[in-house]
C-alpha cells in the first residue's frame, strides 16, 4: 500500500525566480515628523525645523520595526517625504528565504503598513496615487536567489570563491564572502555576496515551528547569492524610481552581474582530452600554462590573453581568467549549479500559507481591506503643500554613505 502524500489539488505554478530582498526608498507623505527635530537658528528670535533624526529598528523587541526617517521638513513643522530601509519579505511574510520581484508591490505595502502602524494617520489620495504609480525614489535594492546545492558543500564553495578572488573581497563570517570592494571601501555601484543562508536562519530560529523547519531544510541544501545595487548603479541604469522597474527583468540583471563577478568559475573541472583537442595549439598552450599556475600576462599581451580566454571559454566553458585552478574531481561544478533552472522554487505549501508567502499583487488588496475594516472616521487631511523635488531628495549625501 502506497504511503505517498496526496498531490495538491491546486495546480500551483513552479516559480524559480530571483527575488527582491531589501530596499531603500523614499516617497511622498504629508505628516508630522518622526524622531527628534533638527533646528536651524536664523537669528536671535527665529528658530526653524530643518530635518528630523531617523527612527532606527530594534528587531529584538519587534522584528517588524524598520529604519524610517521623515524628510523634507518645512518651517511649518510638517514633513513631506518618508524614507524606509527595510526587508519587505521579512516584514510581510516573516522570513526572506524566498519572495517576489515586484518592487512596486513591496513599496506600496511598506508605505501602507507603516503609515497605519507608525504614522497612524489618514493618507491623502495624492500621496497614495504617487505610491501606486511608482513616484518613489530608490537608492538601494538587493536581488538574491537560492540555488540547490548538496548539503555540506556550501563552505567549500565559499572558500573556493575566496581563493579565486585575490582582492576586492570581505568576509564577515566564515560562511559568507562579499566581492566588489575597492581600497576605499565597498563599491558605490554594486556588491556581490555568497553565503550559507541556513547558518543565519538557525540563529534567528532556535526553536523553529513546522513551516520554519521546512524552510530550514531547504536552506541547508542551497547556496544563496545576493547582489546589492547601490545609488550610482541605479542612476546609471535609470532605475532610481520605482516606476522605472515596471518591465525590468530582474533575472537578466542578476545573471549578468553573476557573469561579471566570475563566481561560477571558482569551481570547475579539468578539461578532458576531447575538450583540449577542440582547442587550437596556441590556445592549448595557453590553457596548460594557466593550469600550471602561470600568469598568462607574463607571456602574452593583455589583448592576446583576452582573446585566448574568450576563445577557450566559447569552445569549452573553461574560464582561465580566475586565480583558482580547476579540480580533477570537484565537489560541484558551479557553472552547472548557478543557473536559472537550479533556483530553489517557491514551495507549494507557501501558496496556501499567506502569512509565509506574500504573493505579488497583494499590496493594493490589503490596503483596500484595511480601509474597509476601519470603524472610525478619519479626520480631514491637512492642507497640502507642494512636495520637494524627488531629485533633490535623491541627492542627499547621507543616503549615499549608508552601508548595508
Amino acid at each position: 500500500m502506497s504511503t505517498a502524500l496526496p498531490l495538491p489539488t491546486t495546480p500551483w505554478p513552479l516559480v524559480r525566480t530571483v527575488h527582491i530582498d531589501r530596499i531603500h526608498v523614499n516617497g511622498p507623505l504629508d505628516h508630522d515628523p518622526l524622531g527628534e527635530l533638527l533646528y536651524k537658528e536664523l537669528d536671535s528670535n527665529t528658530v526653524i525645523p530643518i530635518g528630523a533624526s531617523a527612527v532606527k529598528p530594534n528587531t529584538r523587541r519587534n522584528p517588524e520595526e524598520i529604519y524610517i526617517r521623515s524628510k523634507s521638513v518645512q518651517p511649518s513643522g510638517r514633513a513631506y517625504m518618508l524614507e524606509f530601509d527595510a526587508c519587505p519579505p521579512k516584514i510581510l511574510q516573516g522570513h526572506n528565504f524566498f519572495g517576489h520581484a515586484d518592487l512596486a508591490d513591496y513599496t506600496y505595502a511598506l508605505f501602507d503598513r507603516q503609515t497605519r502602524s507608525v504614522i497612524k494617520q489618514e493618507v491623502s489620495s495624492d500621496d497614495r496615487q504617487c505610491w501606486a504609480t511608482g513616484q518613489v525614489g530608490v537608492t538601494c535594492v538587493h536581488l538574491c536567489a537560492n540555488f540547490w546545492c548538496p548539503e555540506g558543500v556550501q563552505q567549500e564553495c565559499i572558500d573556493a570563491i575566496d581563493e579565486n578572488h585575490r582582492q576586492g573581497k570581505h568576509r564577515d563570517e566564515e560562511t559568507c564572502i562579499s566581492i566588489g570592494f575597492t581600497p576605499r571601501g565597498r563599491s558605490q555601484y554594486h556588491v556581490g555576496t555568497v553565503y550559507a543562508k541556513h547558518v543565519m536562519l538557525e540563529k534567528e530560529w532556535p526553536r523553529p515551528g513546522p513551516l520554519q523547519t521546512r524552510i530550514l531544510g531547504a536552506s541547508r541544501r542551497s547556496l544563496r547569492v545576493e547582489f546589492k545595487l547601490y545609488s550610482q548603479w541605479l542612476k546609471r541604469h535609470k532605475l532610481d524610481y520605482v516606476m522605472r522597474w515596471k518591465d525590468v527583468d530582474v533575472n537578466a540583471i542578476f545573471f549578468k552581474l553573476l557573469a561579471e563577478y566570475q563566481i561560477a568559475s571558482a569551481i570547475q573541472p579539468l578539461l578532458t582530452e576531447d575538450e583540449q583537442r577542440a582547442l587550437s595549439p596556441a590556445e592549448r598552450r595557453a590553457y596548460l600554462l594557466w593550469l600550471n599556475g602561470i600568469d598568462l600576462e607574463q607571456y602574452y599581451s593583455r589583448t592576446t590573453v583576452w582573446k585566448y580566454a574568450t576563445d577557450i571559454k566559447e569552445k569549452t566553458q573553461m574560464n582561465v581568467r580566475g586565480h583558482r585552478r580547476p579540480d580533477a574531481l570537484p565537489p560541484v561544478d558551479l557553472r552547472e549549479l548557478l543557473v536559472p533552472g537550479n533556483i530553489v522554487p517557491i514551495p507549494n505549501w507557501a501558496y496556501e500559507n499567506p502569512r509565509r508567502y506574500w504573493a505579488p499583487g497583494r499590496a493594493m488588496e490589503e490596503a483596500a481591506a484595511a480601509k474597509s475594516a476601519a470603524t472610525l472616521q478619519s479626520p480631514a487631511a491637512p492642507t497640502m503643500i507642494p512636495h520637494d523635488s524627488l531629485d533633490a531628495i535623491m541627492n542627499d549625501p547621507e543616503l549615499n554613505k549608508l552601508a548595508y
